[in-house]
């Protein structure tokens, strides 16, 4: 993957189910101050789960992408699924990447 800038721009919550089998580890889980359970990494005023590994924008890998959390499945970058995604856009936009285009 060459992106991986959501992974390192926004907090990502863990749900109860995320940790069922054959679900992530705990140890890549944190709870921040409002005890609300996080990917490790994520808490932080500079966001980066523990789970992604190299450079963004660059080389990218998730390595517990087959457990990943269902807030990660869920986002879609945008133009994925014909639709645009404001939030792929502003972590993108951070990482001084252009935005992906619906053509």
């Amino acid at each position: 993957m060459g992106c991986g800038a959501c992974c390192a721009c926004f907090s990502v919550a863990v749900e109860q189910a995320d940790l069922v089998s054959p679900g992530l580890p705990p140890a890549l889980t944190c709870f921040d101050k409002k005890h609300q359970q996080l990917m490790k990494g994520t808490q932080t005023s500079s966001p980066r789960c523990a789970a992604l590994k190299g450079v963004v924008g660059t080389r990218v890998t998730c390595t517990i992408y087959e457990a990943r959390p269902a807030t990660c499945r869920d986002f879609k970058r945008s133009w994925e699924n014909g639709r645009e995604n404001p939030l792929c856009d502003r972590a993108r936009g951070v990482y001084g990447l252009q935005t992906f285009s619906p053509y």
